[in-house]
């Protein structure tokens, strides 16, 4: 029987996103007690964010500077310790096998005792920087003691994996009020993203969501599936646990 890691343990999370803001959508609640807590949280935000608008006088540089900017704001509000950008191109031409060796490097030097990100498993995900993005760091936290891939390894464990946005959750993480209004606090700060209506909207669903998926009446929680990186290779169990 593989034991299932307990999020509060950590001391170090990395959190691997798409675009700025998706982890803060995805798991802002849980960013917000886990740094009260006094867990660090690393941020690496895959893509510059730059095509996340149909606004064709910003998409590009001018609106990466704005998103990154705007992902500073959130990531204060949060508590994250640390923010890291891979600037590869939102929706560019860039391969798993170059953000691999990138976040191989990064958990290797940060050594985070958890690592969060998309799931790239998720039924009817379609956008090509969440799916490279999960499975991206889905093979560096597998293979990221391996010489092969980057010259050196790490005697370092990382203990979990976590994926969000995941249609298989098995941890229902409990957070308060206070979490979740920091968290649409965050969200509100991508304004680029987002007019009064649509955060409105997100916010609905966000809060149902986190009521919905609990398991005890009243809680608010943020699901997630959680593994121990032994389970990302030939163990065909892992989608039970």
């Amino acid at each position: 029987m593989i034991k299932l890691p307990e999020l509060d343990s950590f001391g170090k999370v990395l959190c691997v996103q798409p675009h700025p803001d998706d982890a803060d959508i995805s798991m802002g609640g849980t960013i917000a007690k886990l740094s009260q807590k006094g867990i660090r949280v690393y941020y690496v935000t895959v893509t510059d964010g730059s095509a996340g608008t149909r606004d064709e006088s910003l998409v590009g540089k001018k609106l990466a500077e704005i998103r990154k900017k705007e992902q500073e704001k959130a990531a204060e509000i949060l508590g994250v310790h640390e923010l890291l950008w891979l600037d590869f191109e939102d929706l560019g031409d860039y391969t798993i096998e170059q953000v691999r060796e990138k976040l191989i490097r990064i958990i290797r030097k940060i050594e985070p005792d958890a690592v969060f990100t998309v799931d790239p498993f998720a039924p009817y995900e379609v956008h090509p920087d969440h799916l490279k993005c999960g499975m991206s760091t889905a093979q560096a936290v597998s293979l990221y003691r391996l010489p092969k891939l980057v010259p050196g390894t790490s005697n370092h464990d990382v203990t979990a994996i976590g994926f969000f946005n995941t249609a298989f959750p098995n941890t229902f993480y409990p957070i308060e009020q206070e979490h979740l209004n920091r968290k649409f606090q965050a969200i509100s700060q991508h304004k680029s993203q987002f007019d009064e209506r649509s955060l409105q909207v997100l916010f609905s669903y966000l809060a149902e969501k986190s009521r919905a998926y609990s398991p005890v009446e009243g809680q608010l929680v943020e699901p997630f599936k959680v593994l121990p990186p032994v389970a990302l290779h030939v163990i065909s169990e892992a989608y039970m646990l």
